[in-house]
């Protein structure tokens, strides 16, 4: 890969005197970029989003409205921010610093949560739930902040042709480690281990370790001088051009309203653990279960994906990553109706997590990719913060899914259902999308 690249280069003007070789860099960023994927993905293994977080949070007795909500705060708190970010990144040559900051940032968040739960025991459910939604609020909105910059850092050091196996990688290796941390939750949430609360402690003391590394390996990265704009456009000049952009732009348009569309695989992801544990009433130990069996599903699509688009590019991984993702609530609604024995059905509803795993591993390499490559170095950040801000619209979906459970009583099947046939409205729309690297487009901001 490194000779390949450094072929490439010889007609690049180097950076001057002294400065390292493009093909250098590259293979550094590259290794820098998958341990920040593996570390960051075994940080999450032990935060788990979608199983140990909703697991604390039903152990707190929060309501589905609650766990809901958490859930949109994580989407929107990454997301809504990134339009105000990519106009302040608009003329910054480097982006590392802007990767940096706001991570420190985030991670120290998991840190205070940590500790609060170990002082005070968490004796006050309603004060920890307060914390944890503010705790995670910070952490989810600090890491939306540097993902603008970090998403610049990741396509001027990464070929277009070299990000597929970048992801397959980065994912396969923190599909590996993950696999080992969730053998270490199901010990520790198990009868073995520390006892509640420290055992959902020490995960998010385990979580906040594997995070700094992460940013560790981001840190250590070679960024090479980004082309900026000549001038700050004023909110007054920035929002037309936003207007221009979804108003000329028609194919990525139809890419966003497919991506919105595509968003209502959320309505449910948050609660097919609070199912498993409330209405099949699952020991708890199993969250960690689930994470070690969501690994293969992470490996297996980090390659297929990771394939998918070196080979073919975004286009045919995004369709192929819808099916896959509606299978979810079908799946979390068959499997208890297929399987009775409490042991056997542990182990089956763990195919949920496996195939949900999976779908989380499409988005870099199918939905992302498609914006990285469409826009232009200098487009680029206008282009991912207006996605990624759109895309916080359905991060509402998820406080939705948990209101539709109060609204009817906990009735899970209706609402995998609602999930599954939302999911699969995406795909006729999927099939109009264009494929970056052979479509002929012009700047609409020219």
């Amino acid at each position: 890969m490194a000779s390949d690249l450094a072929v490439e280069d010889r007609n690049i003007e180097p950076r001057g005197a002294g400065s390292t070789p493009r093909w250098m860099s590259y293979r550094r960023n590259f290794w820098c970029l998958a341990l920040d994927f593996g570390f960051f993905g075994l940080g999450m293994a032990f935060l788990g989003p979608t199983t140990v977080l909703p697991g604390f949070l039903t152990a707190l007795g929060a309501s589905s409205a609650v766990i809901g909500f958490i859930s949109t705060l994580q989407r929107a708190g990454w997301l809504l921010p990134q339009l105000l970010a990519a106009r302040y990144l608009a003329d910054k040559p480097y982006k590392k610093p802007y990767i940096i900051v706001p991570a420190g940032i985030s991670r120290s968040m998991i840190l205070l949560l940590a500790v609060f739960v170990l002082v005070t025991r968490a004796r006050n459910a309603t004060l920890t739930i307060t914390l944890a939604i503010f705790a995670l609020a910070i952490f989810w909105i600090a890491d939306g902040l540097g993902s603008m910059a970090w998403f610049d850092f990741l396509s001027k050091s990464i070929p277009a042709n070299r990000r597929g196996r970048l992801t397959s990688i980065g994912q396969i290796l923190s599909g590996v480690l993950s696999f080992v941390a969730g053998l270490a939750v199901e010990w520790v949430l198990g009868d073995g281990g520390p006892g509640y609360p420290v055992n959902y402690a020490s995960l998010f003391l385990a979580a906040f370790g594997m995070l700094g590394l992460s940013l560790t390996a981001i840190t250590l990265g070679v960024e090479r001088k980004s082309p900026t704009v000549e001038k700050v456009p004023t909110w007054r000049e920035y929002l037309p051009q936003l207007g221009r952009i979804l108003k000329h732009d028609r194919a990525f348009g139809r890419y966003l309203l497919t991506r919105q569309v595509f968003g209502l695989a959320g309505l449910a992801a948050p609660f097919y653990i609070t199912y498993a544990l409330d209405e099949l009433q699952l020991p708890d130990h199993v969250v960690g279960r689930f994470t070690s069996v969501g690994v293969i599903g992470v490996v297996i699509a980090a390659a297929l994906f990771g394939w998918l688009n070196e080979r073919y590019g975004t286009r045919l991984a995004s369709l192929i990553s819808i099916p896959i993702t509606a299978a979810i609530p079908v799946l979390a609604l068959l499997i208890p109706r297929w399987i009775h024995d409490p042991v056997w059905l542990a182990w089956g509803y763990s195919a949920v997590f496996l195939v949900s795993q999976a779908s989380n591993s499409c988005y870099l390499p199918a939905w992302t990719s498609f914006v990285l490559e469409w826009a232009s170095d200098t487009e680029r950040p206008l282009y991912v913060g207006l996605t990624n801000t759109l895309n916080g619209i359905t991060a509402l979906f998820a406080t939705l899914g948990g209101l539709i459970l109060q609204w009817t009583d906990n009735n899970y099947p209706l609402l995998f259902m609602i999930t599954a046939v939302g999911t699969l409205i995406a795909l006729p729309l999927s099939v109009s999308l264009p494929e970056p690297r052979r479509a002929e487009r012009k700047s609409v901001l020219a």
